[in-house]
């Protein structure tokens, strides 16, 4: 049995692409919360960039953000968007919560997620260096 996952995140309207977890995907919401450090409270495809640079193993693939309109999805959608195992993991960086649309099931559920590790903003590494000198 495949244990597989997709994980969008959202602000607002703004999508990113989905990360596919082609293992382990029952772990994403833990796997987010580690990622918070990595992750841009308001750049939906910053998050995706910190993510893979907190767990490069775990990601199989990127795929294309969802169609307009997904915000009004429900389960239904959700499942035929992806509809693998442990489904799809939307992040909402504005709200500070994950929601699940997990298979055999009828609707999202919230899952527990510790987010609050979540920085003001990414910088580049040269950028941060940069600032750390002094004169």
């Amino acid at each position: 049995m495949r244990d597989e996952s997709l994980i969008h995140f959202h602000h607002g309207r703004r999508i990113s692409a989905g990360l596919h977890l082609p293992r382990n995907g029952a772990a994403a919401p833990e796997l987010i919360a580690e990622a918070a450090p990595w992750l841009d409270p308001r750049d939906p495809g910053r998050c995706v960039v910190g993510f893979c640079a907190a767990h490069p193993d775990m990601v199989g693939d990127v795929t294309d953000a969802p169609p307009r309109g997904w915000e009004n999805w429900g389960f239904n959608e959700w499942d035929q968007w992806f509809g693998r195992i442990n489904g799809v993991f939307l992040v909402d960086l504005e709200k500070l919560r994950v929601v699940q649309y997990p298979l055999y099931s009828c609707g999202g559920q919230t899952v527990p997620c510790d987010l609050s590790a979540l920085p003001r903003r990414l910088v580049p590494v040269e950028d941060w260096l940069e600032g750390q000198k002094t004169p």
